[in-house]
């Protein structure tokens, strides 16, 4: 029943981190902290404090309160064990994780909450991925294209837009195509006929040709093909797939929208901060670094 305790005080946040890779290291001792300034302590162990907040967790998993009590004098024990023997690599390595852990919780997680602290890093981010959260309206589409050389004879334009005409004419019927559809319907209107297909991804109008943006954004309902529209490549005939509508949330839902892959990108160099002024220096070993690549 005790060790089943301890592994229910451990689920409870009351001193375990949740484990991140990391290199060994010296031993830290594990020291229970008070839950706030109003905290008391109700025990000791070797010195050690046992806290009240530990007993009231454990009375309200429903323990008595003597009970809870034992329980936490019990954790407080095994903790002081788990710190000498913490020659053991096993241990040793926990014992710095949750170091790890409690300085990136408190310091970084906590602590990096605001564009202006991530200084010229936000900056850059921020221009390079507003356009997720505030941007214009997107079409996607997919086209068949009966494709024209630059240069070509007018007489070989001319060929293929009458049969670009023709696949139009066949399709402009439908409603509800998609990429697919598109194209085994073209190859029905103009059998042997090369056509160039591709599903093309939602992008702005001033993103794309000019005469295919102006072609594509004059449609009305989505799954209706436009007419032959002579683009810089040949001869196309577009259907409309999909769309993201235009959006422009506050400042504020962009920030939060950003922050998180922000915080992700930025933890390298908040790491480099904290080493630079101590002059750490990090050397690798070329050739058992490539040797890697070999495990399993």
């Amino acid at each position: 029943m005790r060790v089943v305790v301890v592994i229910a005080l451990i689920a409870c946040g009351c001193g375990s981190p949740h484990p991140i890779e990391t290199t060994q290291g010296p031993p830290a001792p594990l020291v229970a902290r008070p839950a706030g300034a109003d905290d008391v302590v109700v025990a000791t162990v070797n010195g050690k404090p046992v806290w009240g907040s530990c007993v009231t967790v454990q009375a309200a998993r429903g323990a008595t309160k003597q009970a809870a009590l034992a329980q936490c004098v019990d954790f407080e024990l095994l903790a002081q064990r788990a710190a000498a023997n913490a020659t053991d690599g096993e241990v040793r390595l926990a014992t710095r994780t949750a170091m790890v852990n409690a300085l990136v919780a408190h310091d970084y997680e906590a602590g990096y909450t605001q564009p202006s602290q991530f200084g010229a890093f936000w900056t850059a981010a921020y221009k390079k991925g507003e356009f997720r959260y505030r941007h214009e309206n997107y079409r996607a589409s997919t086209y068949v294209r009966i494709p024209v050389a630059a240069g070509a004879p007018p007489e070989v334009d001319a060929a293929a837009k009458a049969k670009a005409e023709q696949i139009a004419q066949a399709v402009a019927p439908e409603t509800g195509l998609l990429g697919d559809s598109l194209l085994a319907l073209a190859q029905a209107a103009a059998p042997g006929t090369k056509l160039d297909h591709e599903d093309v991804s939602a992008y702005r109008a001033g993103a794309l040709d000019n005469n295919y943006a102006k072609a594509l954004f004059a449609l009305k309902d989505i799954g209706r093909a436009t007419g032959a529209v002579r683009t810089k490549w040949g001869w196309d005939v577009i259907v409309w797939t999909d769309d993201v509508p235009a959006a422009d949330p506050p400042e504020a839902d962009v920030i939060a929208g950003l922050l998180p892959d922000v915080k992700v990108a930025y933890f390298g160099h908040w790491v480099e901060g904290i080493a630079r002024p101590l002059g750490v220096q990090v050397t690798y070993d070329k050739d058992n670094v490539a040797k890697l690549e070999d495990l399993p």
